[in-house]
């Protein structure tokens, strides 16, 4: 699952719905703090009151619960009960990161059910963007440390497997906040430079080069050809053996590959106020219309190719937020607009049973990362 390519929406807007201040147990209705181990964790009543702009949730598409986890940011998941998430590192001073002074950020497993966290990676250096393989075997990160970015690929147990530095004088202009895996044993990288960095787990790195310019920096791998979004808006097929370009589909603004990689979903521009999320074959063939919008974004697919979730703003309030679509019935469950505030992804638990987001906040003056967990029925 590829990570948020978000068009100015990220914000530290402060949420109502599903955040609560800490301190004293909240005696709301439907809401509940517990611990587990060291962390406090809010579980909320995922049901929505009437008179508050939500829609009713499917007969069968359905959810029980959201877990708040508070002061942890979600980047995915290491099982159906560890995940992976970054955390600031209080202890060492702030640095210069992205054009911005920011804490350390460290790379943790955190256990869902104990409440306790395995480091990483090494503690000196900012870890962004981590993605694990398939497999569950390998972890691809982008790390700062000494004025240098580099691409790490490990093992969960922290073992460096291949590191690739942003080398723009050599045509590694490297988008590692981008990067997926192709397969187990595979990472693609999009480059600025006009190409992709295929980065495997025998430590061996190819360029492609010369595939043609992004529009999203965002590039998928099926087999010998690169799907990306190019400048024109068109989705694009760069088969690598032939070095031949053909257009797949237009007006696209983003896609997200299916895990049996024989599906697209489109966000596909209707006009210049309007969206649609629709189902593709490779060949760009529409076989489904999920839903319209103003934008419709952060599009994630669950393991088994069986449910879509994805965000959506619309000029009709009601549609604001997060939903959740079941690819053959089409049925749709709506969850929150509050996570319109989601800053790094939608991430589905192994099992597909469970929606993952961080969204930040702001407490006391500070910016508090928060994690949810939303879970099926």
């Amino acid at each position: 699952m590829s990570r948020f390519r978000l068009r100015g929406l990220i914000g530290t807007v402060l949420i109502a719905a599903l955040t609560l201040s800490s301190g004293c147990a909240s005696t709301a209705a439907g809401r509940e703090e517990i611990q587990v181990g060291s962390q406090k964790i809010t579980v909320l009543d995922a049901k929505p009151q009437s008179g508050a702009g939500y829609t009713a949730a499917s007969d069968t598409l359905d959810y029980g619960k959201i877990d708040r986890y508070e002061g942890i940011k979600s980047e995915g998941w290491l099982s159906d009960d560890s995940i992976l998430v970054t955390q600031e590192n209080p202890e060492i001073a702030p640095i210069q990161v992205f054009d911005q002074m920011s804490r350390v950020r460290n790379l943790y497993a955190y256990d869902l059910k104990t409440g306790e966290e395995k480091g990483m990676a090494e503690k000196t250096a900012y870890i962004w963007a981590p993605i694990v393989s398939p497999d569950g075997k390998h972890i691809f990160y982008e790390k700062f440390e000494a004025g240098q970015y580099t691409g790490i690929l490990a093992t969960l147990e922290g073992a460096a497997v291949a590191s690739v530095p942003v080398d723009a004088e050599h045509g590694l202009n490297l988008s590692f906040r981008q990067a997926e895996w192709v397969n187990n044993e595979e990472v693609l990288v999009p480059s600025s430079d006009n190409g992709v960095c295929l980065i495997n787990v025998n430590s061996d790195v190819t360029k492609v080069s010369n595939i043609g310019l992004m529009q999203t920096d965002h590039a998928s791998k099926v087999g010998n050809t690169i799907y990306y979004v190019s400048t024109d808006r068109s989705l694009v097929a760069y088969d690598i053996p032939s070095k031949r370009s053909s257009v797949v589909k237009s007006n696209v603004l983003e896609f997200e590959l299916s895990p049996d990689k024989n599906l697209f979903a489109i966000q596909k521009r209707v006009s210049d106020s309007k969206t649609a999320l629709v189902l593709t074959d490779l060949s760009g063939k529409e076989t489904v219309t999920l839903t319209e919008g103003n934008q419709v974004f952060g599009i994630s697919w669950s393991p088994d190719q069986s449910k879509l979730a994805c965000l959506v703003t619309s000029s009709d309030e009601s549609k604001n937020g997060l939903h959740i679509f079941d690819v053959m019935s089409r049925e749709d469950l709506y969850i929150s607009r509050d996570f319109l505030n989601a800053d790094s992804g939608l991430f589905w638990s192994p099992s597909g049973n469970k929606l993952l987001a961080s969204i930040s906040t702001v407490k006391e003056m500070t910016l508090v990362d928060n994690t949810y967990i939303i879970t099926l029925k």
